[in-house]
Order: C-alpha cells, then structure tokens, then sequence
C-alpha cells in the first residue's frame, strides 16, 4: 500500500529506471513501453497526472536528473538483472 506521495515518486523512479537497471536497455529512453517520455515532456499521453508530476518536480528535467542521477545499491541491482531473466 502506498500512503505517502514520497513514496509514490521513488515508486515510479523505480519503475521507470527498472529496464535499465535490469540490462535490458544501454539508456531508458531506448524503453518505449513506459510512461518516462510523459513524465519529462517528451510525449503526450493519458497514463499520467501531470499535475502530480509538478506538484513534486518544477521542470521534466528535474525529474529526468531525479531518476538518472540515482544509482540502486549493487544489491538490489543484482536481484532487479537476476529477476529480469528468470521470466
């Protein structure tokens, strides 16, 4: 359950970083199955409340620097790539 929109946004930067993350893609906008373009302006869609993307972020680049700068501990990297091809 999710009951704070902090925890909504690391939710999301999770989803969205998870196909690369997982090696599957060398950059997340080689994932096109995702919303991540609606997120940062870079397509137009209805999978998002743009108006809870900027209630917690000011620009698409804020967002975009939120979800690339972070770096998930190897640990959980690992179980993410390992995860990814038991599928």
């Amino acid at each position: 359950m999710i009951e704070k929109d902090s925890h909504l946004i690391h939710l999301c930067r999770y989803i969205h970083r998870n196909p690369l993350d997982a090696g599957l893609v060398q950059s997340i906008v080689d994932w096109h199955y995702s919303n991540y373009f609606e997120w940062v302006g870079k397509r137009s869609g209805s999978l998002v409340d743009m108006k809870f993307v900027r209630t917690h972020f000011r620009n698409p680049d804020e967002y975009e620097r939120f979800v690339l700068e972070y770096n998930p501990p190897p640990k959980m990297a690992n179980e993410i790539r390992r995860a990814s091809f038991e599928m």
